[in-house]
């Protein structure tokens, strides 16, 4: 362990995830960067997942394993953030991995470039151990000012969640920041927007070193839940409610996060097969999709967004059947 180097915290929460721990933990425990805490904290498994975390415990000194009753991944991130004694902050999914300088490469962003938060816009998608290529790209990095950060994430520039990025744990605690417990979908977008808006500097680098799993069918999205449904669309008001600086730019950015939602919220409900179970739900969401679109004609996003918003302008039902059609992860259907 080189002395010279910070502590760096990494935080996983692990609900049922046995399938795919192990292969997680150990793209962390090789990272190039050594002095790290590592906290899998399992939020009341009811698989193998809590004596997978014992044991890597017992094999690297540098993993804090913590054990909670059932209360979310936002609990359990807040559980470790509480004991976290790293300079920053890194927070992994349980079904994905990093790539070995994954800790390096942002930390150095952050110090080259006088950074509190360091992040890359894109994940490199993964179906199984054989595509974790090495990421070869060129780099082009930049730094941003938090405003322009969060307004990035609100038009779904950034990836919404709270991983691929490390984050100050000084910003983190100046702030209070912390996960909101009352969602369990969207709470990383709140999260990652809480942070942006306190940032001075933004560190933004194109290397991708955070591996986004696709083939877990036991991802949150992949059914429908009610609940998730409501959390996500609650999570946008929160956003909306927590701005710093109302300005323009930001106010704009909101209501097309909130658009979009509403627009993944209908291709799940279309894509389960859920309209006439919740025919309510489905006609307040798709009433959003169509009306809201026009947010999207002048917003700062491809051309291609254009034209899926002048789609659920048209016929959101539609809309939904297509862009389904397109994903990589499919629904699963309700019987």
């Amino acid at each position: 362990m080189n002395p010279e180097q910070e502590k760096i915290s990494i935080i996983v929460p692990v609900y049922n995830g046995q399938r795919y721990l192990a292969e997680c933990v150990e793209s962390i425990l090789t990272q190039d960067y050594s002095n790290l805490e590592i906290f899998l904290v399992n939020d009341g498994s009811k698989d193998n997942s809590g004596a997978m975390i014992d044991a890597f415990a017992k094999k690297d000194e540098r993993v804090i394993a913590l054990h909670q009753e059932n209360a979310g991944v936002s609990a359990a991130r807040n559980n470790a953030l509480q004991k976290a004694t790293g300079a920053y902050v890194c927070l992994i999914d349980q079904d994905d991995c990093i790539a070995p300088d994954y800790v390096s490469y942002f930390y150095r962003l952050i110090k080259e470039n006088d950074a509190e938060i360091a992040l890359t816009p894109q994940a490199k998608r993964f179906l199984s151990a054989e595509d974790l290529n090495p990421d070869i790209e060129s780099d082009h990095i930049q730094v941003w000012g938090g405003e322009r950060a969060a307004i990035a994430m609100l038009y779904y520039k950034l990836v919404i969640a709270p991983w691929n990025k490390m984050i100050s744990m000084k910003l983190i605690r100046d702030n209070n920041l912390e996960f909101c417990t009352r969602f369990f979908s969207g709470e990383g977008f709140s999260f990652s927007v809480d942070c942006f808006q306190r940032a001075k500097r933004v560190a933004v680098g194109q290397k991708k070193v955070y591996y986004y799993r696709v083939d877990n069918p036991e991802s949150g999205m992949t059914k429908f839940s009610l609940f998730v449904m409501n959390s996500s669309v609650n999570a946008q008001k929160f956003i909306r409610s927590r701005l710093v600086k109302e300005t323009p730019e930001l106010v704009a950015a909101c209501r097309y996060a909130n658009w979009h939602t509403h627009c993944d919220c209908l291709n799940t409900i279309v894509g389960c097969g859920v309209r006439k179970k919740h025919p309510d739900l489905y006609k307040q969401i798709k009433a959003v999709c169509r009306s809201e679109a026009v947010c999207a004609f002048n917003a700062p996003v491809s051309k291609k967004e254009k034209m899926k918003a002048l789609l659920y302008r048209i016929d959101p039902f539609l809309a939904a059947c297509i862009i389904n059609h397109f994903r990589v992860r499919k629904f699963t259907k309700e019987q």
